[in-house]
């Protein structure tokens, strides 16, 4: 389900429209792939017990700020974007708290996809949920972006997969399976372009959130990983303020409407959503995360080992 928000940053980070056309690599997506599956490893170790289960844990003084309303975003990497062969790895991670909530009633909205566009509006177009098996939900997206040197819009489908750590803590991993670029859209010559093509806004995108129910509401946290085009040296001095502060700001964004949805305040236009108990379900002893994915044919790294357990 969290894609959405590893969405949304990808979409802003959209290069301008002067890059000409390029197409995804096998080396690039190599890249991509070893760093996902080092991703993995990392969380890995959360859930063996080597590290926190959340990321707010690991400093003093962050679930702090974070249960007094902070919303928290640092770059999940020292190198803030990671350069790989003729791309580049963007990877963020946020914290915020939700209060006077459940974890029921958080994934009970993040699988409202109906209402995304309401909910993350104007990033999110139209979202359709296309297969609900329980903890693993595969569905799409149409987002855009549209602002200085910016005008994006992509088409795509994801895949997650829900899993409960413990009774109280729960984790969401979610993967593009293929991701297409809109040019012209909304308008006369509108045209989506193959899988891997294009200007290279977002090639993919992959995210992992966890959730922790305590303090009187829920504590979310979201890595989120896009891989890009690279960025020519010659506009690089154009791009660069957008590379490090849209992201940031995307997160932070993403992350209040998240609350705003779960909680909306009074007087907010905000929707209103129903209280439901429906969890996710259990996917069947947790099969294998991954399935077969366009483009280029890969399969994403092994995430079907984070899925231990099923929520019931």
């Amino acid at each position: 389900m969290k894609a959405r928000c590893a969405l949304l940053i990808g979409v802003l980070l959209a290069s301008p429209s002067i890059l000409l056309a390029t197409e995804l690599n096998q080396q690039t997506l190599n890249a991509w792939d070893k760093y996902i599956e080092e991703t993995n490893s990392r969380m890995q170790q959360r859930l063996a017990g080597t590290t926190t289960f959340l990321w707010i844990d690991e400093a003093p003084g962050r679930r702090e700020r974070v249960h007094q309303g902070e919303i928290l975003v640092e770059p999940g990497n020292i190198i803030a974007p990671e350069k790989v062969p003729q791309g580049l790895i963007h990877d963020w991670i946020g914290a915020a708290f939700i209060p006077n909530t459940t974890i029921e009633k958080v994934f009970a909205v993040l699988a409202d996809y109906d209402r995304y566009n309401q909910f993350f509006n104007p990033a999110v177009i139209h979202a359709k949920l296309l297969d609900d098996l329980g903890a693993t939900r595969k569905f799409s997206l149409v987002l855009s972006e549209k602002g200085p040197f910016v005008n994006a819009t992509i088409a795509g489908e994801y895949t997650s997969q829900t899993s409960r750590f413990s009774d109280r803590q729960w984790y969401t991993v979610s993967y593009s399976t293929r991701i297409q670029q809109i040019d012209n859209y909304g308008q006369a010559g509108e045209q989506e372009l193959p899988p891997d093509t294009g200007t290279g806004y977002v090639w993919r995108l992959y995210s992992i959130e966890r959730f922790e129910e305590r303090d009187g509401g829920v504590y979310t946290e979201l890595e989120a990983i896009a891989l890009t085009r690279n960025i020519p040296l010659a506009i690089l001095w154009l791009v660069k303020p957008m590379v490090q502060h849209l992201p940031r700001n995307s997160m932070v964004a993403t992350l209040q409407k998240t609350r705003d949805a779960v909680c909306p305040k009074k007087g907010s236009n905000a929707p209103e959503i129903a209280n439901r108990k429906r969890s996710p379900g259990n996917s069947g002893g947790g099969g294998p995360l991954a399935r077969a994915r366009r483009g280029l044919g890969m399969q994403p790294p092994a995430a079907a080992s984070l899925g231990s357990q099923a929520p019931n």
